[in-house]
């Protein structure tokens, strides 16, 4: 009778063994729903790339739904769109990686990265992560590589937001954020640069800007000239009309980097996609109205 019991008692331990472990398997396949600013750097995943760079990358949202891959802007990187990722990855996957030589990503030390490469390194990465294609979100840099994306490979791209953009051209950003950058010798940029780099018209999120701005100042000076120089020397005027995915422009009439010129001229090389215009709102949208941004973008995603 003893040994019975006893034989009973391992069993039903080593039953429920099994069902913790298996209730543990669920929920860290769980999906990734909301990020705070303190788990975002822990939760970036590694990757390797047909382009020769490790690149870094956050995952949320639901596994087997349509993929968005979110771009950032110059000198920032995935935690960009901390504030504005919960409100989409209860219907889709999100992939928002750091871009070369921005985040955790890697940092290759040459003259310049221009946008071609960039638009390389996202095709990469949608290639390696088994995705067919995927709607792309950009922001301001990020918006110029998502229209290479679309121009160079259409087989990639559903749809196309570009958020704070402007057309890709050498007066868009011009040589002054280069040579501001060449300005820093061997030194990060100084608070007050810093400080005028960062700076938003509406009040944001204090502690996601502060850890944002405290990345950006980490990056290697080496990295600041080759994400400038890269910007200011791509050119894809002439190509304009190869750029097919259903496409929405996004600006706030208050941005400091691309105003209401580049934005008719941006409009007029793209007759067909639909814009969205926010009176009053700067240059980083997704910060200062994440919740209203996410809004339009997913009515234009699910039309």
């Amino acid at each position: 009778m003893i040994l019975f019991k006893m034989k009973w008692l391992i069993a039903f331990l080593t039953f429920s063994c099994l069902t913790l472990l298996t209730a543990k398997a669920v929920l860290a396949t769980d999906p990734v729903l909301e990020l705070s600013q303190d788990q975002w750097v822990g939760a970036k995943k590694e990757i390797e790339l047909s382009t020769g760079i490790k690149a870094l990358y956050v995952e949320m949202g639901q596994p087997e739904a349509t993929p968005i891959v979110f771009l950032h802007g110059m000198t920032d990187n995935s935690r960009s769109w901390s504030l504005i990722a919960s409100y989409f990855a209860g219907q889709y996957r999100l992939i928002i990686p750091d871009l070369r030589g921005h985040g955790g990503s890697d940092k290759p030390d040459l003259r310049s990265y221009p946008v071609s490469l960039y638009a390389s390194d996202i095709a990469a990465l949608i290639e390696a992560l088994g995705l067919e294609k995927a709607h792309v979100v950009g922001h301001s840099l990020g918006s110029f590589i998502a229209q290479e994306l679309a121009i160079n490979y259409p087989e990639k791209v559903s749809k196309v937001v570009l958020e704070s953009s402007a057309l890709v051209h050498f007066e868009s950003l011009g040589k002054d954020i280069y040579l501001a950058a060449v300005g820093f010798g061997e030194n990060p940029p100084d608070d007050a640069f810093m400080e005028a780099w960062y700076t938003n018209p509406n009040p944001v999120n204090e502690e996601f800007l502060k850890l944002e701005m405290a990345e950006s100042k980490g990056l290697p000076p080496h990295a600041w000239r080759a994400i400038t120089k890269g910007a200011a020397e791509s050119y894809l005027l002439p190509f304009m009309d190869e750029l097919k995915a259903p496409t929405l422009i996004l600006w706030g009439a208050a941005d400091g980097f691309f105003g209401a010129e580049a934005q008719a001229a941006l409009k007029a090389a793209l007759p067909g996609a639909k814009s969205v215009d926010y009176p009053n709102i700067g240059h980083n949208i997704q910060w200062e109205i994440p919740e209203q941004m996410a809004k339009d973008v997913l009515a234009f995603l699910t039309e």
